[in-house]
């Protein structure tokens, strides 16, 4: 069995696109997992005082049990550092500069000894993103930026009508290279579930009772597994499956092979053997709301439940 990782999670996006909001929600949010951030500004993180449990210059301690570091050295080094820790976090996100490729970022969380890639999640501004790709002299970045992301989330979409929401996601769906699923923001709420792992813990995924945004883009489904699953259908299905579902975790026996925790964000998927002893064989399935695949799923999980019993 292999050392458990710690997935990263990479959150990019030009100057103004949200980044900061974002971080501040994850922070005070109840997602019952226990992150360490990583960040370039220090000074513009905004967290309530009542849940600092201590601070001490370069990283603020939080009452539930999450931190937020600055990033004054190197990223190797912040990283050895928060991995260091006792407990370990359950999540380490890093928030790209502005002007930062989140593709090379993206390479620390995927060779660094104790970590996994989990996401690239690229926020661009609904308002500004058309202007900022078109500039002279950063529009190659900020197409570069949305190339990486596994998530593009078009942010302050109640500023801007449906008709050109509708073309922004066109646009960016017909990028080269562009393989991600691009979801709206309104009001700046990002539901956590877009953004965080939860292979680890899939009996409490979605269940933690925080409010989901009004606009309910998501909905998750639990699927779960009778006996160990082929690989060879399970790989089949986590590359087949659409962009309407947007991530899928869990941890699966598979045939004379042990568990495995499966994870899927956008198109990139992994099945990795792990020690972890939670007794779950299932799969969790964070789709789109009401996309149609929903129902393809549970009739193939059924028939491969029928095949096993």
């Amino acid at each position: 069995m292999s050392e458990r990782r710690v997935p990263v999670t990479v959150i990019g996006g030009y100057l103004g696109a949200g980044k900061t909001t974002l971080i501040n929600q994850l922070l005070a949010g109840r997602h019952g997992r226990r992150l360490a951030i990583l960040v370039n500004d220090f000074g513009s993180v905004n967290i309530d005082a009542g849940l600092i449990a201590s601070h001490d210059g370069e990283t603020i301690s939080l009452e539930n049990g999450c931190i937020c570091c600055s990033l004054a050295d190197s990223l190797g080094d912040a990283l050895d550092a928060v991995l260091a820790l006792d407990p370990a976090p359950d999540q380490i996100v890093i928030e790209a500069s502005g002007v930062a490729d989140p593709a090379k970022v993206a390479y620390y969380g995927q060779g660094w000894p104790g970590c996994r890639l989990d996401a690239v999640v690229v926020l661009a501004d609904a308002e500004m993103i058309r202007g900022l790709s078109d500039d002279q002299f950063v529009g190659e970045l900020v197409t570069r930026q949305l190339r990486s992301g596994d998530v593009v989330a078009l942010t302050k979409t109640d500023l801007v009508p449906d008709s050109s929401l509708d073309e922004l996601e066109a646009w960016i769906n017909t990028m080269d290279e562009t393989s991600g699923t691009v979801v709206r923001v309104a009001h700046g709420l990002v539901d956590h579930r877009v953004v965080l792992d939860s292979a680890g813990d899939v009996a409490n995924f979605g269940s933690t009772g925080e409010s989901v945004d009004a606009h309910e883009l998501f909905e998750s489904v639990v699927f779960e597994f009778s006996s160990a699953v082929e690989r060879e259908w399970l790989e089949s299905a986590l590359e087949s499956w659409s962009d309407q579902i947007v991530r899928v975790k869990g941890i699966i026996a598979l045939v004379d092979e042990g568990r495995h925790l499966v994870h899927r964000v956008a198109k990139r998927w992994s099945i990795e053997p792990t020690s972890d002893n939670c007794h779950a064989n299932s799969l969790v399935v964070v789709a789109l709301s009401g996309a149609t695949e929903l129902s393809q799923i549970a009739a193939d999980v059924k028939r491969v439940n029928l095949l096993k019993d």
